[in-house]
């Protein structure tokens, strides 16, 4: 049976469900947790753990129709509360107490059986309440409210993950699995050409504010700060007294709430992004190492899918995680060939405004050097490196520049141009689903025999 592993983040591969579901029924879904956007950005404000947004939103998009508790629970975990704040908070209550009208089609003891995870992450909220710094329920998520009070209750995020899936009925075949199993924020951090870093994935994706406010490395551009220096001007937004989900003296670009930020706000990046990496609190770079269940699922999966989405911030940082290159590689116990594909996106976003496919590429395998060998690699170590190690084809919704090929096959990655496509509403290329279905399968006719 053909077992696939999807390493992605957001929502644009949240419109792949239904044609990969019908590629293999054996699926795991890698996602990442360092997007500190939008309501999310709350939940770590307040009560800090890791961002669950885009887990969340793969989990709901993959609840079955049948039967129709499953329709009435994915209604509820997907409903935002109201953006007034008294209206929010009117409507949380009644989801909380069991009675708001979302409830109906719930039977009871499945009811009775969620309701603890919303008391749950309420008191907490409760318990760190202060004048002024209470949390703000303005379209808030209420799958993510769910996640995180099954986190906090059980002490493990792949624990509450694995609660959402079993109560919606989704498929034991079908694995949602964060990036990091942890109880913390995994913050990460770009580091642009012109030697300029920025922190937060928010701020590198969908900044909130028209200008970053970012740092700039003042000494060779070949490291990354060793220090995580204030901006002039910028007061530390916590003291050793604060009482918040922050540690003291935390970077301040990461303790901002980003609940306001818009994905339809694009401002250019200053300089192209040179290369992304995870910090601690304080803005240093740091290594973690990728959860054993993800490490397990890539080692024995038949097809390893590089999907759509954004590249430096949802990829990218699942890709640099120790073990991730290895688990990758790793060859299959029955000797049959491993099919690594990489789907390129349709159109640019900000941070690759200007890239070539070649360097869409380039970049995927950089991460995985960076995930064995825990720092930058060389120009050299590119050029000596087997790039099918870990990517093997290469899919693309628009037909590439000859240079391009030529570089691909010059790697040995074979490259499939579709020659059946769609076009986004701004007329944008974008896959057409039955024909990527086709292709993939073509691709993976040897695992599935």
């Amino acid at each position: 049976m053909l077992t696939v592993s999807v390493i992605s983040g957001g929502t644009a591969t949240n419109s792949m469900v239904q044609m990969l579901e019908q590629l293999s029924s054996s699926i795991s879904y890698i996602m990442p947790i360092s997007d500190n956007g939008g309501s999310t950005s709350e939940i770590i404000r307040v009560v800090g753990g890791p961002a669950i947004g885009d887990i969340r939103s793969r989990c709901t998009r993959i609840i079955p129709t049948d039967p129709p508790i499953s329709n009435s629970l994915r209604d509820l975990l997907c409903h935002r509360l109201p953006v007034d704040e008294v209206d929010a908070q009117a409507e949380w209550s009644q989801i909380v107490n069991g009675t708001h009208p979302m409830w109906v089609g719930v039977p009871s003891h499945y009811r009775e059986m969620v309701r603890p995870f919303f008391i749950k992450v309420g008191a907490e909220f409760l318990k760190r309440s202060r004048p002024g710094r209470e949390f703000v329920y303005s379209s808030a998520s209420v799958g993510n409210l769910f996640l995180t009070g099954a986190r906090l209750f059980t002490g493990s995020l792949e624990s509450a993950v694995e609660m959402m899936l079993r109560i919606t009925h989704v498929s034991h075949d079908t694995e949602v699995l964060p990036a990091l199993n942890t109880n913390f924020m995994h913050h990460i951090a770009a580091l642009l050409h012109n030697g300029t870093v920025i922190y937060g994935q928010s701020q590198i994706s969908h900044p909130e504010e028209p200008s970053i406010d970012s740092l700039s490395v003042e000494a060779d551009p070949e490291m990354v700060p060793t220090t995580a220096p204030l901006g002039p001007g910028k007061p530390r937004s916590c003291s050793i007294d604060g009482e918040d989900a922050h540690m003291p003296f935390t970077h301040p670009d990461l303790t901002n709430s980003q609940l306001n930020f818009s994905k339809s706000y694009q401002v250019p990046l200053e300089s192209p992004i040179r290369r992304v990496f995870y910090i601690n609190p304080f803005g240093l770079e740091i290594h973690p190492k990728a959860s054993t269940r993800v490490q397990r699922a890539l080692a024995e999966s038949n097809c390893v899918i590089y999907s759509i989405g954004s590249l430096y911030t949802s990829l990218i940082p699942v890709l640099l995680l120790r073990g991730m290159a290895d688990s990758i590689e790793t060859e299959l116990e029955n000797g049959q060939t491993k099919t690594k594909v990489m789907l390129l996106n349709g159109s640019p976003d900000r941070e690759t405004s200007g890239m070539s496919a070649i360097e869409h590429v380039e970049a995927v395998i950089k991460a995985c050097l960076y995930s064995k060998l825990q720092r930058e690699c060389t120009p050299q170590e590119i050029s000596d490196c087997d790039w099918t190690r870990f990517l093997t084809h290469v899919l693309s919704p628009y037909e590439l520049p000859a240079v391009c090929l030529k570089e691909l096959k010059d790697h040995n990655i074979g490259v499939i141009q579709m020659k059946e496509k769609e076009v986004d509403e701004d007329g944008k290329p974008i896959y057409d689903q039955k024909a990527l279905l086709r292709e993939l399968t073509e691709l993976n006719h040897c695992t599935t025999k």
